[in-house]
């Protein structure tokens, strides 16, 4: 009797020896283990994932790689069509656009973005034809009655990106002064050394623009900015471009150029270089043109389809001009300005 008590007693004290242990641990363990894998698994798919996204400094107010010169590097060669860079042959074995530029959608892991920074525009001035007894600010230049020649630009300088070196090269005049750089932005005029001297320094644009005064001044910058965080930075931005060329040349003809379109293809595959996204920075550029009293120029209306879209056949990557539309653009100059001194 006492014999089979201390046998009861310690199976009860050795419970592994319990028939239904052994599998049950061997299940936990299975489970812990499966568990882990899986964990490991989700981590490194969700840091994949994140690098699909564009990533925003909010110190500077753009996104990373925000230019438009940057994302389509992969899509030139030295020495063929473009400026400074040419279209591979679209017979050549390139690969196709929708291949080489991911989908994008808004990243859910981004910081909330600070708040956007005050305009330093005010509303619609009055600066119409009665309220300013002269020249209408508020509308595009209309086209004059008679064309001006190639000598007219003689003393005008153009300031722009990569597109506004295609119109250097292509067709514009060559009796004029091209302050460009591939990328330049509203910013990037005071910073970025493009403007290469007599001697061999390079100069900002701003600094250059210093050293050599200019009665003419045309301007097209904003299509490498369309990736801001806030279309107020760029605005803003693009008014002290304006008001530090004033106060070096107060006597200068200012024109603000719309930023010209892109292809329809090229608008609907891209969520940052879209058309709509042109539109509303050329409304703004538009109002800046107003306020200040400078003169818009909408070359924008001689490049776009009824849909307002660029000529499918203008460009061979959606965005920068062939030789015929830079000289469609050339014409759209000759025949829009403004007679110095003549509302003045």
């Amino acid at each position: 009797m006492e014999s089979r008590y201390h046998k009861l007693q310690f199976s009860i004290r050795r419970p592994w020896n319990l028939p239904y242990f052994s599998p049950a641990m061997a299940l936990l363990f299975f489970l812990l283990a499966l568990t882990a894998i899986f964990h490991q698994g989700y981590l490194r798919a969700a840091k994949d994932n994140n690098d699909l996204y564009p990533r925003e400094s909010i110190v500077s107010g753009e996104r990373v790689a925000s230019s438009v010169e940057e994302k389509d590097k992969t899509f030139f060669v030295e020495g063929e069509d473009l400026p400074g860079k040419s279209p591979v042959n679209s017979s050549a074995a390139a690969p196709a656009v929708s291949t080489l530029l991911p989908q994008r959608s808004p990243s859910p892991t981004l910081p909330p973005a600070p708040p956007a920074p005050p305009s330093t525009l005010s509303p619609m001035p009055s600066t119409s034809t009665e309220a300013s007894g002269g020249y209408d600010y508020t509308r595009p230049v209309p086209a004059a009655d008679v064309a001006v020649t190639e000598e007219y630009f003689a003393d005008a300088v153009f300031i722009g990106d990569s597109r506004t070196e295609g119109l250097k090269m292509f067709a514009g005049p060559q009796n004029a002064t091209y302050y460009t750089g591939k990328g330049l932005k509203v910013d990037t005029v005071f910073t970025k050394p493009v403007v290469l001297t007599a001697s061999g320094e390079k100069l900002t644009v701003m600094e250059a623009l210093r050293q050599k005064p200019f009665k003419k001044v045309y301007i097209m910058l904003g299509i490498n900015e369309l990736g801001w965080v806030y279309s107020e930075l760029f605005i803003n931005k693009y008014a002290e471009v304006v008001e530090e060329i004033k106060k070096n040349a107060p006597a200068a003809q200012i024109y603000l150029q719309s930023i010209l379109p892109v292809t329809a293809e090229r608008s609907q595959r891209d969520d940052i270089f879209n058309n709509a996204n042109i539109r509303r920075y050329n409304d703004l550029i538009q109002l800046m043109a107003a306020e200040k009293r400078l003169y818009y120029l909408d070359v924008a209306q001689c490049m776009a389809d009824a849909e307002g879209n660029l000529f499918s056949d203008a460009s061979t990557d959606g965005i920068h001009l062939k030789k015929n539309y830079c000289e469609r653009w050339f014409d759209y100059l000759k025949w829009h300005y403004v007679p110095h001194n003549n509302w003045e």
